[in-house]
């Protein structure tokens, strides 16, 4: 079927609606006007054929005097060459009415209707002319019968004027009847009737009945009886068909039937079965004469009857072709009306569809959409209208969810600008750790060039006594100067330790910070992910809409992209974070060594401050210790032995913190430029949420 349709399908395709709308009107008036070309061809064919008819009974009329004044005309002769003299002057009156008829009929009979009739007219003039100029000297038997020759070529004149008119094929059995009565049966009646009254007025005449008369009275007699027999059969079909049938038509019919057969039993009685003949020939003439008469009373009111039928169905034809003209025309209009309306309302409909769908193509989606129709443009109209609320809805989630990320890139740029801040602070403590570890490591090397002198001064005391004394002196004031600086150092390394616990704390909120822009990058790439399921929907919606959702398409498709690049930036942030994060936990961790090992260096300081505090109260002692110089000097050598072994590995412990500061600050350094690169993207990002915002704005959104 789909094979079938393509082709009309793709030539209706490339049609505007107008154009369709002609096609098939066009299409559809083809057979209306073929059908409507048929029905008044045959109406009008009708209408003609009842002209034809009327034509037709009208000029069989005209013919039928004719044959009466002919029958006439035969019994006149008959009786006059039989020797009735006074009949003379009737035939020459019944000549003059026949030349009459003559005349009359050559002008009403027309050769282009019935050629054929026309013929048999030229031969019915001629066999007349004939019979008229010769008829006196023949014998009364072939004068007889040369007029009954004459009146069947009358008879059958008048059956083709019937058969050339149409008449005699009439579809209506009322008309038909009427028709065989007239062109027929009551011709075919009053001839016999005319037979019997020209030859039994010969008879009577000549006073003898021959016996060739007498077959010829009895095969008349018996015709008329068969013609009576048809006749009554004819009216009672007429009767029986005919709604609205003359009165007077039957009274008349009935009288006929009556008078032929009274006429018929004169004939068994005053001359079939007489003896002799006592009615006059001019009587049964006369008897005859006024059964015809009766007979062609009939004929009369059954032509009247006839034309009144014609009549009637030509204003039936007439009636019934102008009702279904202006039904027709009717029809026609409500067509062409439903049509134009049709037409109209389809146009009214796609032309709102199309200024709605470019309201929504321009990012108007606040009004509703009213088609005034409930047929598949309605489902149209509803699509789009679903079409909308989703985009609606899309357009909604959009907006809000671009304010979201306008919102949450502000605070992210904030928090970086904020975690910026917090490494410079950071990198700056680091920077004075450094600076201190580098001051520690000098004092410790200052503290471990004293011991070695303390050391050697110890040496001294070991070696010579006799400058105890001087040695004492010397080695109290430096003992109150390594007491000094090993204050110092315990104050720096104090202090140290405080810059230490301030780093790790700069950290730690450095961590939680990191952490909460993790949150928050975790946040935006959960709204950009569910952007893009936004941004795929609407391509999906606008798929559906076709053409009329070319334009949502691009616009999700930008949302889309925008979507993706602030994924992108998302996913480079959370990397730069967790690179932070690690940087930071390994910052923690070096923070956490150094402070143990600036815990271990204080330890150790104070245990050497302990001994020269020592130390010095040995010196101050020594006067009166001098006796125990040497065990005590001995002793002295190796706690200061040791305190150099503590020195030295508290100069290793400050050069290792040095360094590790060194790393920490570079590491500051990089997470820095990680908070940097961190705030570079926000902006992009808010760049990107401001654009979406500016993008959305432009969408006219329903509430």
């Amino acid at each position: 079927m789909k094979k079938l349709l393509k082709p009309f399908v793709v030539l209706v395709s490339k049609m505007k609606y107008s154009m369709k709308f002609a096609v098939v009107s066009f299409l559809f008036l083809i057979p209306i006007a073929i059908l409507l070309y048929t029905f008044i061809t045959a109406n009008m064919a009708e209408l003609r054929e009842n002209e034809d008819d009327h034509y037709g009974i009208e000029r069989v009329t005209e013919v039928m005097p004719l044959m009466l004044q002919v029958q006439q005309h035969r019994g006149l002769m008959n009786g006059y060459l039989n020797g009735n003299e006074s009949a003379k002057s009737k035939i020459e009156a019944r000549q003059a009415e026949i030349a009459d008829t003559i005349s009359q009929l050559n002008q009403q009979l027309e050769a282009s209707k019935t050629p054929d009739s026309m013929k048999k007219w030229e031969e019915v003039q001629e066999a007349w002319e004939a019979l008229r100029s010769s008829g006196g000297t023949m014998k009364p038997d072939e004068n007889f019968q040369q007029h009954s020759l004459l009146i069947e070529n009358i008879r059958q004149l008048m059956m083709s004027i019937s058969d050339e008119t149409g008449l005699s094929l009439s579809n209506d059995i009322s008309i038909y009847y009427f028709m065989n009565m007239l062109v027929e049966e009551l011709p075919q009646l009053i001839e016999n009737s005319a037979v019997i009254r020209g030859l039994g007025n010969g008879t009577l005449s000549s006073g003898q009945l021959a016996d060739d008369t007498r077959i010829e009275l009895l095969l008349a007699e018996a015709q008329t009886y068969s013609a009576l027999e048809s006749l009554e059969k004819s009216l009672d079909n007429i009767i029986r068909e005919t709604d609205s049938l003359d009165e007077e038509l039957a009274v008349k019919a009935e009288a006929a039937v009556k008078s032929t057969k009274s006429y018929l039993s004169v004939l068994d009685q005053e001359i079939l079965g007489a003896e002799s003949f006592t009615v006059k020939p001019e009587e049964f003439f006369d008897f005859g004469t006024a059964t015809i008469q009766v007979a062609n009373e009939l004929y009369g009111l059954s032509y009247n009857e006839l034309n009144r039928l014609l009549d009637q169905q030509r204003s039936t034809l007439q009636s019934y072709i102008s009702f279904m003209m202006i039904m027709t025309a009717a029809v026609l209009i409500l067509v062409t009306l439903f049509y134009t309306a049709f037409y109209s309302n389809v146009i009214d409909t796609v032309r709102t569809l199309k200024i709605r769908a470019e309201e929504m193509a321009s990012g108007d989606f606040s009004k509703d959409i009213r088609v005034n129709t409930k047929d598949e443009l309605s489902d149209v109209s509803q699509a789009m209208i679903l079409m909308q609320q989703d985009m609606n809805r899309i357009f909604g989630q959009n907006q809000q969810i671009s304010d979201r990320t306008a919102a949450s890139s502000e605070e992210l740029m904030a928090i970086s600008q904020e975690s910026t801040q917090a490494m410079q602070q950071i990198a700056a403590s680091v920077q004075d750790v450094s600076e201190g570890t580098d001051l520690q490591q000098r004092t410790i090397g200052e503290v471990s060039t004293a011991m070695n002198e303390m050391s050697l001064g110890i040496s001294r005391i070991a070696e010579a006594a006799s400058e105890v004394s001087d040695v004492a002196i010397q080695a109290s004031e430096s003992a109150a100067q390594g007491d000094e600086q090993l204050a110092e150092t315990v104050q720096q390394m104090k202090s140290i330790k405080q810059t230490q616990e301030q780093s790790a704390q700069v950290i730690a909120k450095l961590d939680d910070h990191s952490a909460e822009i993790g949150k928050i990058i975790q946040a935006v790439m959960a709204i950009t992910q569910q952007t893009k399921l936004l941004s795929l929907n609407a391509n999906i919606e606008a798929s559906r809409a076709g053409e009329a959702g070319r334009g949502f398409s691009v616009v999700a498709k930008e949302i889309g992209k925008l979507a993706e690049e602030t994924a992108q930036s998302g996913q480079v942030i959370s990397g730069l974070l967790n690179d932070i994060r690690g940087l930071v936990e390994e910052a923690v961790a070096a923070m956490l060594k150094m402070q143990q090992e600036t815990d271990q260096g204080i330890d150790t300081i104070d245990k050497s401050k302990r001994m020269i505090d020592r130390i010095l109260e040995n010196i101050q002692v020594v006067s009166e210790q001098i006796q125990e110089v040497s065990a005590s000097s001995e002793e002295l050598s190796a706690e200061m032995e040791e305190v150099t072994a503590s020195i030295a590995e508290v100069a290793l412990i400050s050069e290792k913190t040095s360094g590790e500061a060194g790393t920490m600050a570079a590491a500051a350094q990089q997470q820095l430029a990680s908070m940097e690169e961190i705030q570079a993207s926000s902006e992009e990002l808010r760049d990107l949420s401001q654009q979406l915002q500016e993008d959305l704005s432009k969408f006219k959104l329903k509430a």
